[in-house]
């Protein structure tokens, strides 16, 4: 998903204050918390994102929800972003810090989309091929498809290496729809 420059700045802000204050990790694990509730709950979600529900009621929300499972900091911040009825934005600001966290810490996302689960001598060199085109550590998150037939999809940072076999497919498919001979003759 495309974050805002609201969610960027504001993600950023919080990333700065919690390493001044040295407390990135747990931050981190808050936003991260925060991230899949957004995710996994439709209507926390749309209550989120509500013009009708003032911000009080908002705000009480969070708090009943996070109070005793985040800390203070982050429990500060949700308050000021809704303080400024920033809460739509609550779920992009988290993905960023944790994208920020990542950056920070050398670790870089990879996604494996295959047919079948991939056994572990895959990963593991999966894994190493990454790293060594990246330098960073590697968190491997696996993603079961079947309608890529076979293969595998491969996709971190802005790169993509599709060589499942319905991309095959696909490229035939073109490769055969062109009419190499000419009319005319």
């Amino acid at each position: 998903m495309k974050e805002s420059r609201i969610a960027v700045r504001y993600a950023k802000a919080l990333f700065e204050l919690a390493l001044e204050q040295k407390n990135t990790d747990a931050v981190f694990y808050d936003m991260k918390l925060v991230a899949d509730t957004c995710h996994s709950n439709k209507d926390f979600r749309l209550m989120l994102i509500s013009p009708i529900i003032n911000s009080d009621k908002k705000r009480n929300i969070l708090k009943l929800i996070f109070e005793n499972n985040i800390n203070k900091l982050s429990q500060a911040f949700l308050n000021i972003i809704t303080a400024k009825r920033r809460e739509s934005y609550i779920e992009q600001i988290a993905n960023q810090y944790i994208s920020l966290y990542r950056d920070n810490k050398g670790i870089e996302t990879v996604y494996l989309t295959t047919a079948v689960k991939a056994d572990d001598e895959i990963k593991t060199k999966v894994k190493s091929v990454v790293n060594k085109f990246t330098k960073k550590e590697v968190e491997l998150i696996e993603d079961i498809k079947t309608e890529i037939i076979g293969g595998f999809v491969l996709n971190f940072g802005h790169y993509q290496y599709d060589d499942s076999i319905r991309n095959k497919i696909i490229k035939l498919k073109r490769e055969y729809n062109i009419n190499i001979y000419e009319k005319g003759f």
